[in-house]
Formats: C-alpha cells, sequence, structure tokens
C-alpha cells in the first residue's frame, strides 16, 4: 500500500528527497531481521527516522495514507510531536495529560511496554485528565497487560466499556489471546457474545466465520453470517474476494464443492493474478477434506 500510493505522493517525494538519506531494506532478509528486531518492529512496514547518530526521532507503524505521512515527515524535520519531543518535555518535568499520553502511545507503538504502562498509569492519576484520555489509558493498560498473560483487565474493561469506540478492537485482542493459548470454548463463547453487537461489521462476521470453518463447528451459522457480511459491501470493496473465500472455504467444509468452486471462481475473476485462491480452487476441486 505505501509503495502503491503514499510513496508516489510527489509531496512525499520531493521532502524525502531534500531533507532526508533513505534506506529501504526487506525486514526478512539477512540484513532486515536483525535490523528489525533491534527497533522492536512488530509488524510491517516500519519507517524509522534517525538522527545523524543513530538515535530514532520517531516512526511510522504499518499504512498512512499520503496526508497523514507528510505530516508526520514534517513533525520529524520540525521536532514537533515526535517520539523525542515528548520524552525531552516529559523530563522537562511537563506531566501534563497530553505529554504522558503521547509519550504512552509512542512508547506503546516502540514495543517498550513497561515503560508505556508506567505512563499510562501515571496519567489515570492526573487532575487534569479528559474522560476520552481516561477511557483510553485504562483500554491501553488492559491491551498491554494481555502481553503479559494477565486479562483481568481486559475482561473488566469489556465489562465497564460497553460502547467504546474501539471496542471490537478489544475484542479481538482477547480473541487472538484465547486463540493463542488454544482456549477454544473461550474464543467460541466471545465471538458469540459479541457477534450480534457487531452484526454491521463485515470483519468482523468474516473473522467469526472463517474461524468457524478453521475450527470445523457452528458451520451453517457461520454460512448464515458470511453472507451477512457479503450483503454490506458491494463487488468492488477490495476485501470483497476475502469474503468471498471465507463463503467458499465454509460451503468445502460442508462438502458442497461445486458451490464452494463456484464462489471461489468469483474471487479469482475479482483477483486474477492471486496465487492463493487458485489455489484454494484446486484444494476444493481435490475434494480435500480437514
Amino acid at each position: 500500500m505505501l509503495e502503491a500510493s503514499t510513496f508516489k505522493d510527489k509531496d512525499i517525494i520531493q521532502l524525502a528527497t531534500k531533507n532526508f538519506i533513505n534506506l529501504k531494506i526487506d525486514a526478512e532478509t539477512k540484513h532486515g531481521i536483525p535490523l528489525f528486531n533491534q527497533f522492536n518492529g512488530t509488524g510491517y512496514p516500519l519507517i524509522v527516522f534517525l538522527d545523524s547518530y543513530g538515535n530514532e526521532l520517531d516512526r511510522i507503524s504499518g499504512y498512512l495514507p499520503e496526508y497523514e505521512f507528510l505530516i508526520k515527515m514534517k513533525n520529524v524535520l520540525s521536532g514537533k510531536r515526535t517520539f523525542t519531543y515528548y520524552l525531552e518535555e516529559y523530563n522537562k518535568n511537563n506531566h501534563s495529560a497530553e505529554i504522558l499520553s503521547s509519550l504512552a502511545s509512542k512508547y506503546q507503538e516502540k514495543g517498550e511496554s513497561k515503560a508505556a504502562l508506567n505512563l499510562y498509569n501515571q496519567l489515570l492519576q492526573t487532575s487534569n485528565i479528559s474522560k476520552q484520555d481516561f477511557d483510553n489509558a485504562r483500554y491501553n493498560i488492559a491491551i498491554l497487560s494481555i502481553q503479559k498473560d494477565n486479562i483481568s483487565l481486559i475482561l473488566e474493561f469489556l465489562n465497564d466499556y460497553k460502547q467504546y469506540p474501539d471496542l471490537e478492537n478489544a475484542v479481538y485482542e482477547l480473541i487472538d489471546y484465547y486463540k493463542s493459548k488454544s482456549m477454544e470454548k473461550e474464543e467460541i463463547e466471545l465471538y458469540n457474545k459479541y457477534i450480534d453487537q457487531f452484526n454491521n461489521s463485515y470483519s468482523f462476521l468474516n473473522s467469526y466465520a472463517w474461524r468457524m470453518a478453521e475450527l470445523n463447528k457452528n458451520l451453517n451459522d457461520a454460512l448464515l453470517k458470511i453472507n451477512y457480511a457479503l450483503n454490506l459491501v458491494d463487488a468492488g470493496f477490495k476485501q470483497y474476494p476475502n469474503i468471498l473465500d471465507t463463503k467458499a472455504e465454509i460451503l468445502w467444509k460442508l462438502g458442497e464443492t461445486d458451490k464452494a468452486i463456484k464462489i471461489i471462481d468469483v474471487a479469482i475473476n475479482l483477483e486474477p493474478n492471486s496465487q492463493y485462491y487458485r489455489n484454494q480452487k484446486e484444494k476444493f476441486s481435490g475434494h480435500q477434506t480437514n
């Protein structure tokens, strides 16, 4: 996405060429892996801004559209709203809610959970904290605690914040934890608890349906839910072929091989260069079962 859109923006190209020494490294090569680990990378793409001594000024984790990427670059050049800016302000005893929240978020993005947790907890104790900052701090503390095998705070958060703006992501975090611990019963129960609340989220419906196909559980309900998801988007939507693939997988698991092939053919027509969808068709055509 970055190379296809953001990195082709003329303003970004001009700013990067004029003000930065730009280096691209494949993080899955022998040279890229140690660098990725050095900077605590958690996903791709990862853009790290360094000063002339190799000290990190700021970073971008994941995709950003052109205008947001440009703002980040300008922030680095101006020395404002970067990791180093917030850290310097904090070290000057500026412990306002804005500084604590922003610095905690930067540490979290850097994969430094302990520092982030300390700052979020400090934020909760400030007198000038807004409700939004308070709620977000509780959310992030709960998410970071999952990494330490402590799910009590995320369970408490889900109970207290039934209408939190990022509630769906909070549920995903707990689902991923249950999945990583092979807690199948708890995982399915959590999906079932929120499936009606998120019945307008094609992403949640697709996630549920695919997981049921993986587990070979509740397949008829999974088929129903994936049809709901397909009705929420149109054929031109980027994720449409992926949702079709989920439906094809469920049909195959139900023994409806011809229908599965017909559906995956639609996905192939929409994304003819996808080897994955072609492999899916070969799997279905072989009448294999899991």
